[in-house]
């Protein structure tokens, strides 16, 4: 992990020079990955960074080195580069594979950060399930306390603390810290990363359970310690959208104009990283984010169309955990705007999703609520 990216550019173009003056060697793919991971980082040319990307894949692939070579590139090449262009879901299958390139080099942090990845891509997209990916965290955990990578390490217990959250399964052979104090370290190191590593689990947890105040006040603290720098991260995509659903919603229930103000925010930063990536992996959370904007204008037609758009997009793509948050959102939407049955369906489906997810603290939540607008039970109260 670069603790200072801004000298990512410098280091990538003096070793493309060194191969342009001396010729090539390993270590050139390395300062073509590099480069291609600085374009992306800090420029707006994502296409040439893909397009580099490509190439240096390619000669990974045929170098006599390339267990090596996959160890060291993993972050910038396969954990960046290529989820711009891929599916997430296909890019999530080649982690255990970068794993094994990582242990066959010898190589235990970059192992060890491809384990991590495995857990994280599993568990945001939905691949994994909560239980299997709290279970592989266990595992990360005994494994990188071994060698005391303990950037992982912490990074991994934030991620065990959010399956936590949303399922309420503890693990009870390893000790996780709390939030708090993942951050008090986060804070006393100055790792930057953990303490976006943190605050990212933090906040999507927050918003899956609804908890949207609590989305704010984090989004607030953070910007205010980690002012936003020039340089893109994949996991920005999902930070932006939780915030968005949180911002929206905080409008909707206080009137206040500066959570539309900020909701707007993050669908403009969503909608370019929609221009600059894969639209399957983003389609379903722009158009949830517009649903909900619409909602927010009074438009409801455009709303309920935005909302089936979402829904249509993350069941294609399998994105069984974001399916069921805009069955949800969309149940909603119809219970506030006098669709009672259809909403009761809409929030069944979402209710399955969550199980078949693993989040069951969640859906034991949603199922409360269910019940309280149960068609049936309102009918027999007169309410509908």
């Amino acid at each position: 992990i670069i603790s200072k990216p801004l000298l990512l550019p410098l280091l990538s173009c003096r070793m493309v020079e060194l191969t342009m003056k001396y010729g090539f060697c390993a270590d050139s793919i390395v300062g073509l990955t590099t480069a291609a991971y600085s374009i992306f980082m800090f420029t707006e040319d994502i296409q040439l960074a893909f397009t580099i990307g490509k190439v240096c894949e390619t000669l990974v692939n045929e170098s006599p080195m390339k267990h090596v070579l996959k160890s060291r590139l993993c972050n910038e090449l396969y954990a960046t580069l290529k989820m711009l262009s891929e599916p997430w879901h296909s890019v999530h299958g080649h982690c255990i594979d970068l794993c094994n390139s990582a242990i066959m080099a010898g190589d235990t942090v970059n192992a060890s950060i491809c384990y991590w990845t495995y857990c994280a891509g599993g568990f945001f997209t939905g691949v994994l399930d909560i239980p299997s990916v709290s279970n592989h965290l266990a595992m990360c955990i005994k494994e990188v306390a071994k060698y005391q990578q303990n950037t992982i390490l912490y990074s991994t217990m934030g991620l065990v603390q959010c399956c936590r959250h949303l399922s309420g399964r503890n693990i009870t052979d390893v000790d996780v810290k709390t939030y708090d104090e993942l951050d008090e370290i986060g804070e006393k190191t100055g790792n930057a990363f953990l303490a976006w590593q943190n605050f990212n689990c933090r906040v999507s947890g927050h918003c899956w359970m609804r908890e949207y105040m609590s989305v704010a006040e984090l989004s607030e603290k953070y910007s205010e310690k980690y002012p936003s720098s020039h340089q893109k991260r994949i996991l920005q995509v999902l930070c932006s959208f939780f915030e968005g659903i949180a911002f929206f919603n905080l409008a909707r229930d206080t009137k206040k104009a500066k959570w539309r103000i900020l909701g707007e925010r993050a669908v403009i930063r969503m909608k370019q990283f929609e221009l600059m990536m894969l639209k399957c992996n983003l389609e379903n959370k722009c158009r949830l984010l517009e649903a909900e904007l619409h909602y927010l204008d009074g438009d409801l037609e455009s709303a309920e169309t935005a909302y089936k758009a979402s829904i249509e997009s993350a069941q294609k793509n399998r994105f069984i955990n974001e399916e069921a948050l805009a069955y949800e959102l969309y149940g909603i939407f119809c219970v506030e705007n006098d669709k009672v049955n259809r909403g009761f369906e809409m929030l069944q489906y979402a209710l399955g999703k969550y199980k078949q997810w693993g989040a069951i603290k969640k859906a034991n939540e949603l199922q409360l609520f269910i019940e309280l607008i149960d068609p049936g039970y309102l009918n027999k109260l007169k309410l509908i």
